[in-house]
């Protein structure tokens, strides 16, 4: 079986990594102050983090093609690198995802081949920019402008539409021509964050659930569920941390895979292996 797939699913979650202008929105009615409230509690409670590591676990359905299953570690070091291993049986790493500022690698153990990108020419082939800090965000479970790496943001930078109760959402004010992105929310829990192209065909959706306690709120998920739509291939992908491996600002070793045994391939033929 390939593996593979379930790492690169976990890359697609960088389609909400980058912008380079567009359109920005109008105006709205003034933010009520519980949700601003809400915004200010969501920021707050956001841990003020080094490093990340935790175990877990990814399902990743393709299609009508079956289902693959596996288990993963997840290691961050903010701003610096990205690691996800994907295993198997006792502990068998199967794939490897490493990222760096500038740098995304992917290593298939299996196939013994590799796929090693700059972000800048894979942001030039997505006609947007490719960031870190945005992946490591999603990852998270958190909002942030696609605009930006510096994680400063205020909810007037966002409009804000609140839907009844403690639901509201929230739509960045600076949006990509092609395509736009909005984050809903319970109270200071963020539910989804959702991406969808102008036309509407496609789409990048990722629930979040199963929240623990972080800060002075319990609204970090450990469940994160990613739909990918309008493609030739329809994907999905259930990622799980282990809530009690759950680490911050631990020692953890993020370490460059060694490729020198394995063949390089383009990310053209790692993509075209799924139809995307």
């Amino acid at each position: 079986m390939r593996y593979i797939p379930i790492a690169l699913c976990i890359v697609l979650l960088s389609v909400l990594a980058g912008c380079k202008g567009g359109k920005e929105l109008a105006g709205g009615q003034p933010v009520p102050q519980e949700i601003r409230n809400d915004f200010e509690n969501l920021v707050a409670s956001y841990p003020q983090w080094s490093t990340f590591s935790s175990k877990g676990s990814a399902d990743l359905a393709l299609g009508q093609g079956g289902s693959l299953s596996a288990s993963t570690q997840v290691r961050m070091v903010r701003g610096e690198s990205l690691q996800i291993s994907v295993r198997i049986f006792l502990g068998i790493e199967v794939a490897r995802l490493y990222m760096t500022r500038d740098s995304l690698f992917l290593v298939d153990k299996m196939q013994r081949r590799y796929m090693a990108e700059s972000l800048a020419d894979i942001g030039n082939q997505l006609a947007q920019t490719f960031s870190l800090a945005t992946v490591q965000d999603a990852l998270l479970g958190r909002i942030f402008l696609l605009d930006t790496t510096s994680g400063r943001y205020h909810i007037d930078d966002f409009e804000v539409v609140a839907s009844g109760s403690s639901r509201w959402s929230l739509l960045p004010r600076r949006q990509d021509a092609r395509f736009g992105y909005r984050f809903d929310l319970n109270g200071t829990k963020l539910l989804s964050t959702k991406c969808t192209s102008a036309d509407g065909r496609k789409s990048v959706v990722c629930h979040y659930a199963d929240f623990i306690r972080q800060g002075q709120s319990d609204n970090f998920p450990t469940s994160m569920q990613l739909a990918l739509t309008g493609l030739s291939l329809p994907l999905s992908l259930n990622l799980h941390y282990d809530a009690s491996s759950v680490a911050w600002n631990g020692s953890v070793s993020v370490e460059k895979p060694n490729l020198s045994r394995y063949t390089r391939v383009t990310a053209t033929q790692l993509l075209k292996e799924l139809s995307l």
